[in-house]
């Protein structure tokens, strides 16, 4: 299957579907990782916090790394894609390990237990997750071609994130995590028999030092400001995943039934989205979507979840899951200007380094999310946080609120005026697209002399 030819819908599906075992499993440790140590474990919410953001600052440091290694493949099992295998198992194996823990007595052999299992399974999300999330920019040359298929691993990661909200409804926490585990491992499997017959675009082989690749990507004008918005966003991301379950607990006060069906029409508001925003994109372009998005984001989040009283579960799922829902969409758009980027890099090097892009674009999220973790932590701590579900002070419930609502919408509202500020527009990309036509085709006719 050549990479400038339309992909078959079995392909696009099928590379799609490892989003929904990486996404099961990153929605549940965001949730409920946290919860789980403090309110079942018995680790205390500081050392949880901690043990959680260095784990993911060590994920933050192995993405580049392994988004240069997966650009260096070269081998018999398909380059990038042979790493899913290895990834999906490595993967299912750290889960089990986060959410078994042995019986463990005292705070530090709990913190270094969950400090550890984190670690290892973080190290097989990268093993996974970059190589996999580099491939979309190398099965196809067609810009449109390549926000389908980043809408369709979005529509899959939004199908594993609604799994990962009804699952904890019926199972408990460890056999929810043995769904994930075995899930990963089959998704994972699945990508890669399904694009199996794909021919990808294979970048050159690289000779710059490891470390020194780490700064390649901000030498380029068009990733820096683009990476500075999706950092911003990605911290109202965080900030938001990681207070949620206790928002939901301590502010609005309703139960957990209410809190995973208002969690669940959300993620499928945000699934069915995806379609309007990606035809959205081929019409009006990526950037000015994305924009609006992120502003009525930023202050619907701000009024609604400043405003509603406690038990308005009817306000938060139809404000909330359904009526902001329905702009998360424009959030995938983000990921596919990435590959724009690219091109551009392309064009100007000669060189196609999409493992290089990634590892650092995940490189910068993970230290973000982990900066999310210690943010809610530290607030709950200094607002007297009690553990193992005790009753809370009144500062707890203000400082959730500010967190929840103002402090999320914030991170949207900056993000869409760097995006408003970005120069790389949609015609740039075009004019980029057909040098780059141009240099091929000059390629092929010095070939065929």
């Amino acid at each position: 299957m050549s990479s400038g030819t339309t992909l078959p819908l079995r392909v696009q599906c099928g590379y799609a579907t490892a989003e929904a075992g990486i996404n099961t499993a990153e929605t549940i440790l965001r949730l409920y990782l946290l919860a789980f140590y403090t309110d079942q474990v018995g680790l205390s919410a500081a050392l949880a916090g901690l043990a959680i953001a260095l784990a993911i600052c060590w994920d933050a440091v192995t993405d580049p790394v392994m988004g240069v290694i997966s650009d260096r493949t070269r081998h018999r099992f398909g380059g990038r894609r042979g790493y899913l295998p290895l990834g999906g198992v490595w993967l299912g194996l750290g889960v089990l390990a986060v959410f078994w823990p042995p019986e463990l007595d005292s705070q530090a052999a709990k913190f270094v237990w969950l400090l550890l299992s984190y670690c290892f399974l973080n190290t097989g999300m990268t093993v996974l997750s970059v190589p996999y999330a580099a491939m979309a920019g190398e099965m196809t040359e067609n810009p449109h071609q390549r926000t389908v298929l980043f809408g369709a691993r979005f529509a899959a990661a939004n199908l594993g994130a609604v799994l990962a909200a009804v699952l904890p409804m019926a199972l408990v926490t460890q056999d929810v995590g043995l769904v994930t585990a075995l899930l990963a491992v089959a998704t994972a499997l699945c990508t890669w028999w399904a694009t199996k017959n794909v021919r990808f675009l294979l970048p050159p082989l690289q000779h710059t030092p490891l470390w020194q690749s780490f700064a390649v990507p901000f030498g380029n004008v068009t990733f820096r400001p683009l990476i500075a918005a999706y950092v911003v966003a990605n911290a109202g991301i965080g900030v938001q995943a990681a207070s949620f379950v206790y928002y939901y607990q301590h502010v609005l006060q309703v139960s957990d039934g209410d809190r995973q069906a208002v969690l669940a029409v959300l993620l499928g508001v945000f699934t069915v989205s995806i379609a309007f925003w990606v035809w959205l994109s081929k019409r009006c372009g990526k950037r000015v979507p994305l924009i609006v998005g992120a502003s009525v984001l930023g202050v619907g989040t701000t009024l609604l979840y400043t405003l509603v009283p406690a038990g308005g579960v009817a306000w938060v799922m139809g404000c909330g899951a359904i009526g902001l829902g329905a702009f998360v969409g424009s959030i995938v758009l983000i990921d596919t200007l990435l590959t724009d980027v690219l091109d551009h890099d392309l064009l100007r090097t000669g060189q196609l380094r999409s493992g290089l892009f990634f590892g650092v674009w995940k490189f910068a999220s993970k230290l973000v999310r982990a900066g999310s973790f210690v943010i809610v932590t530290g607030v709950l701590a200094l607002a007297g946080f009690v553990e193992n579900g005790g009753a809370q002070p009144p500062a707890v419930h203000s400082a959730l609120v500010w967190l929840f609502g103002p402090g999320v919408g914030a991170f949207f509202v900056g993000a869409a005026w760097i995006l408003y500020r970005y120069r790389f527009t949609d015609q740039k990309q075009a004019q980029v697209r057909q040098l780059l036509a141009r240099r091929e085709q000059r390629l092929a006719n010095g070939v065929r002399r």
